[in-house]
């Protein structure tokens, strides 16, 4: 082991071991965290992220709300909104949020969770009030990478962000956002805005881009969804929360046209009519072959793809709310394109679509009884393709538990599907079962874990042949009073795969291979003062490989992740984070990921592979309480490599740095 490899891990050992001595106190992990933690493989903008912020900013009342919008709080359970709706029936409007606390069923993490998410009002009036939110954020790689070198990126290595949202007196409400990714030549490459106004109290009418999210995602939704996480329970069933303003960077998931949503005694009824332009490759003036998802236009090659294809569609829903607490609505949209889909890779696409138009419908259902809630929904697309979807949660104290079926046929076909499973939001070609729980052994201790079965009764486009796996993950989480919070999590994963072999002649041929990956992860969480947390993190993966014909096995690959982070608060007007991590992994197959906070808006998730460290700086300023700047300088190095990256994206040299920037101003 070469020796400035064996000084950081001493050091940071060292670090770990002194903090750990000190005298601590427990830090309550944020909401984002929890929820968000294996979200997403990768840094990009998430509708999820959106929500959490969006709720920040517009926190829900808890003297108006209804058992549906209550429901839809990230960390609340249907079983602790009906209680909520209890206490305020019984006991009267709350007159503070901390009153949470004496809601039956309401308990200390929950509220930590939640505090920040909702407010309190003495009445819908005096929620109605005008506020303008501007963001702008600028971000890139201090090091150049080769393609503005070489001529496959053509323009600035920087990308721009800029936000405007803004509400008038609570009936009228807007967004506007433009952004350039890198290598791009205009600010405003993506260009999306949106109006919603409400000019009766049941009626609500929506102009420009957006997003429908209805039932469990089969037939509409928008472009992210929750996936598996350590929350066991709360990502199985889908929040829904009709139509929505869209201010996603995601480039071809809007509507683009008009909605209206109308309330009419236990009914709920929703019309839209959409026309948006898409990118796809061009095979010909008059057709395409596949649809384009990166969003990027950096070259000519790209800039071909851009708004080449105009879908148009248009759909509704009705949906009945019964007084019994069940709700069965059923949605239909028929959509077409201007040019044709061809998808000419026959084999590794044969089920995907092909031609100019496709109708899909569904229905879906949702029964909340105290202690128990009962979904699901079933969609058939024009083909005769069907994806079908059923769950149930059950609350009863300590215990919490969901079961979920789905079954996607591999010819249903839906572009605006996310449906949850293990290839998640492809809703196609997937069959599973998953069993979720979260337990209260004790008032301080805390087990969670699901298990899932999944397979692909079809093949997909990188696997041959059809394949089946299984998934388990379990964590328990230790207060040792309220100075220290202990995470133990296990997961392990087994996939099968094919992959190429060479036979006694030389010849290249495909194998069939079951590969287990298996992730330990010890963390503390402390907290020296009420300025200063700190949180230490070990983690562990393992990668087998076994041959079903030959019976062999692959030799096995290891990855090992250590970070220290610190979270510093000297004023009300200054936050500083700061982490350091050490990794290594044998190959890219052996990678761990590590959530990151970022900045308000920016879901990272870090791959980390190789060998080497990594380390960012993360300062918010609030010099006034309308005015917020963010910074984050990150610096990724790799010790075994001589670039890093590769094609266009590949820079000299084995450091990666990137500095982002963002101004928040609040009206």
């Amino acid at each position: 082991m070469p020796t400035n490899r064996i000084q950081r891990i001493i050091v940071s050992s060292c670090v770990i071991a002194f903090v750990i001595c000190q005298t601590p106190s427990f830090a309550q992990d944020s909401v984002e965290e929890k929820i968000l933690e294996k979200q997403a493989e990768g840094s990009e903008q998430s509708e999820l992220m959106e929500l959490l912020f969006w709720l920040r900013e517009n926190p829900v009342n808890l003297n108006t709300a209804e058992l549906q919008t209550l429901a839809a709080i990230p960390g609340l359970t249907v079983k602790q909104a009906i209680e909520i709706l209890k206490y305020r029936q019984k006991q009267g409007l709350f007159s503070a949020v901390a009153e949470l606390l004496n809601v039956p069923e309401m308990d200390q993490e929950t509220f930590e969770n939640v505090r920040e998410l909702v407010s309190v009002a003495a009445s819908i009036a005096t929620t109605k009030v005008s506020h303008l939110h501007f963001r702008s954020r600028v971000s890139g790689r201090l090091e150049r990478p080769k393609g503005f070198e070489n001529g496959a990126y053509e323009n600035s290595a920087q990308k721009v962000y800029n936000r405007l949202r803004f509400e008038l007196s609570g009936n009228i409400k807007g967004g506007l956002l433009l952004e350039k990714d890198s290598g791009e030549s205009r600010f405003d490459d993506l260009r999306l805005f949106y109006l919603s106004a409400a000019p009766g109290k049941n009626i609500q009418v929506w102009f420009g881009h957006f997003q429908l999210e209805i039932g469990q995602g089969l037939v509409l939704w928008g472009p992210y969804g929750l996936a598996k996480s350590s929350a066991a329970v709360f990502p199985t069933r889908k929040r829904a929360r009709g139509v929505r303003g869209y201010s996603s960077v995601d480039e071809n998931s809007a509507f683009l046209g008009g909605a209206a949503s109308l309330k009419s005694g236990r009914f709920e009824i929703i019309f839209f009519a959409s026309q948006n332009k898409l990118d796809a490759t061009p095979v010909s003036d008059n057709a395409v072959s596949t649809f384009s998802t990166t969003g990027f236009h950096r070259n000519q090659t790209e800039k071909n793809k851009k708004d080449f294809v105009i879908e148009s569609a248009v759909g509704g829903r009705i949906k009945y709310n019964s007084s019994s607490g069940l709700s069965i609505g059923a949605t239909f949209y028929q959509s077409s394109f201007d040019k044709t889909v061809q998808n000419p890779d026959f084999a590794r696409k044969r089920f995907s679509f092909r031609g100019k138009d496709n109708t899909v419908a569904g229905f879906d259902w949702k029964w909340q009884l105290t202690n128990i809630e009962i979904f699901g929904e079933a969609a058939q697309s024009k083909n005769g393709g069907r994806a079908v979807l059923a769950g149930s949660i059950f609350d009863f104290t300590p215990i919490k538990l969901a079961i979920l079926y789905r079954n996607y046929q591999k010819d249903f076909q839906n572009f605006h599907a996310f449906g949850f499973g293990e290839s998640n939001g492809k809703t196609q070609n997937e069959k599973g079962y998953y069993l979720g729980l979260n337990y209260q052994l004790a008032s301080n201790t805390k087990f969670s874990a699901y298990f899932d079965i999944f397979s692909n009764p079809w093949r997909t486009f990188f696997q041959p042949l059809p394949v089946a796996g299984r998934e388990f993950s379990g964590q328990i989480e230790q207060r040792f009073g309220p100075r220290i919070h202990l995470t133990f999590r296990f997961r392990e994963k087994e996939k099968q795969e094919t992959e190429d072999v060479f036979d006694a002649f030389g010849r290249t041929k495909k194998e069939l291979v079951q590969k287990k990956r298996s992730q330990l992860r010890l963390q503390l969480d402390y907290k020296i003062s009420k300025q200063l947390r700190l949180r230490s993190r070990v983690e562990f993966i393992k990668v087998n490989r076994n041959r079903f014909n030959s019976g062999k096995s692959k030799p096995s690959e290891n990855g090992f992740l250590i970070y220290q982070d610190v979270r510093l608060k000297p004023t009300e007007k200054f936050q500083i984070q700061a982490r350091l991590t050490f990794f290594e992994s044998d190959s890219f197959d052996s990678r761990l990921f590590q959530y990151e906070n970022d900045l308000p808006g920016v879901l990272t998730n870090r791959a980390l592979f190789g060998r080497g460290n990594r380390w960012y700086l993360l300062v918010k300023y609030q010099p006034l309480k309308k005015f917020a700047a963010y910074f984050k300088y990150s610096e990724t190095y790799r010790d075994d490599v001589d670039v890093i990256g590769t094609g266009a994206d590949q820079i000299d040299g084995n450091l990666d740095r990137r500095v982002s920037v963002q101004l928040e101003l609040k009206l």
